[in-house]
């Protein structure tokens, strides 16, 4: 090794004067120096940016039942650092989703601490998060499919009577694109999301399997008159 060799080279280099006693000391050091491994060669762990640890993306679900009919939008935000990170936490962003065929008919939803749905390691009284390695956090929105400016967007899909049921009325297909992004901590900076695509089939209204049987709602939308 290249740490031993300098050592030979330094012992070869001691004087015949000096003592043994000194000698063996001094050999004894560098020894155990020699021991201890070539630090100054060792590589050091790649640098990650701090504001670059989490992987932010956004998806959507389409949700009927008794006590919902409405669109839900997730924003995840996964811990991809090999450390935990804990400290006040600023859960700021935002989500937005806009009708494919037109763009104009969209809606944004400010995000949060209420948003956030994963609360078990977040104090609500100091902000606190701490979020360890692999951990994602989730926020969360509901939305009623009415834009920003007002327009209902149901009345600009054609429905279709369900000849399985006479009391529901299926629409077609409906694509939306959904885009989002959050600041978890102020010195991780901003965590941002690609665009995610939502299909569905929106149902004018629910009924239950012991009057209808349950409605498919994903495309293509087979739901039509006989």
């Amino acid at each position: 090794m290249a740490v031993t060799h300098t050592i030979m080279k330094y012992v070869g280099r001691v004087k015949p004067l000096i003592g043994k006693q000194t000698l063996a000391v001094t050999v004894g050091i560098l020894l155990a120096v020699a021991a201890a491994g070539p630090i100054c060669n060792e590589s050091l762990p790649p640098y990650r940016d701090p504001k670059d640890v989490f992987a932010g993306r956004v998806e959507g679900a389409y949700e009927l039942s008794p006590a919902e009919n409405a669109v839900k939008i997730y924003f995840y935000a996964a811990n991809t650092f090999d450390e935990t990170l804990e400290g006040p936490a600023t859960l700021q962003g935002e989500v937005k989703i806009s009708l494919l065929t037109n763009p104009s008919l969209s809606r944004t939803f400010v995000l949060s601490a209420a948003n956030l749905l994963t609360t078990r390691k977040y104090n609500a009284v100091t902000r606190t998060l701490q979020v360890d390695p692999g951990d994602t956090l989730r926020f969360g929105v509901s939305w009623n499919l009415v834009a920003d400016n007002g327009t209902d967007i149901r009345t600009t899909l054609r429905y279709w009577s369900d000849p399985d049921c006479p009391f529901r009325q299926v629409a077609d297909e409906a694509a939306f694109l959904i885009s989002g992004s959050v600041v978890i901590f102020e010195k991780t900076g901003t965590t941002t999301a690609g665009l995610s695509l939502l299909s569905f089939c929106h149902v004018d209204t629910y009924v239950g399997p012991k009057v209808c049987p349950p409605v498919d709602q994903t495309p293509p939308c087979s739901k039509r008159p006989s």
